[in-house]
């Protein structure tokens, strides 16, 4: 009987021993388990917060750049060489890869100024060409009147597409001016898709603002704050994409010729 007892005292005690031992895995379960919640509740937070911090301070570096283009384009002469840097500030923040912003925005400027500002004085002479010959064609009447204009139209399709090829081209590759425009020609017709969308988001964007008097006084706030650094940033998204394709290709062809 003692030794049942003692037995049975041993069981309880054991018993005891292991709810005991029970208890305290459920408790540091459960303390562990409270730690992993509070854990990932941070880490939720703190991503969040990232996420909100970097947001914040791409659209602050977006209305700066926008700030700085505008004012290096008023001497008109210069639009070419101001809407080169704030490309070549736009393809890095694409990719994550900027630095200080105003830094390399003058450094961008100032080393592509001469090839950006004979490309804008280019764009411009020949524009101002189309513009006569589409009205004079215009005047016509007619079929062929009409003919020409539609040819005309998409040779300024073409003007414009060059034109907003060319400067990005210079931002980020080192040619003689004649080779960036023959490669922007290139990228115009071989990338169509993305020339027209680019196109539409640049020209639809200047035609919708100018559409009439309530458009400009509605768009000019826009166009201070954030209106070509947005155009450059949805236009570098997609350049991003066509340059690499284009160096993608380059390097199979190069990889060919070594073989």
């Amino acid at each position: 009987m003692a030794e049942r007892l003692c037995y049975t005292v041993k069981n309880i005690s054991v018993l005891t021993c292991a709810e005991s031992s029970m208890a305290a895995d459920s408790a540091c379960l459960n303390g562990d388990k409270k730690s992993t919640e509070e854990s990932v509740g941070t880490m939720k937070f703190n991503l969040m917060d990232n996420v909100v911090t970097r947001a914040l301070t791409k659209i602050c570096d977006m209305i700066c750049l926008n700030v700085i283009w505008l004012i290096c384009c008023i001497p008109i002469v210069t639009i070419g060489a101001s809407t080169t840097a704030l490309y070549s500030v736009m393809l890095k923040m694409v990719k994550n890869e900027e630095g200080y912003i105003f830094r390399s925005f003058f450094k961008a400027f100032k080393e592509n100024f001469r090839q950006s500002t004979v490309i804008w004085l280019l764009f411009v002479l020949v524009s101002v060409i189309w513009w006569i010959d589409f009205n004079f064609a215009g005047a016509l009447g007619g079929q062929a009147g009409f003919l020409l204009r539609v040819i005309f139209v998409l040779l300024g399709f073409v003007l414009v597409s060059v034109f907003i090829y060319a400067l990005p081209l210079t931002a980020r590759y080192v040619n003689p001016i004649s080779a960036t425009l023959k490669n922007a020609l290139i990228l115009t017709l071989a990338r169509l898709p993305y020339t027209a969308v680019m196109f539409a988001v640049t020209a639809g964007t200047l035609i919708g603002s100018a559409w009439n008097t309530t458009t400009l006084m509605f768009a000019l706030p826009m166009w201070f704050f954030f209106g070509g650094s947005l155009v450059a940033w949805i236009n570098s998204c997609i350049l991003r994409r066509v340059f690499v394709i284009l160096e993608d290709s380059k390097e199979d062809d190069n990889t060919k010729e070594e073989v």
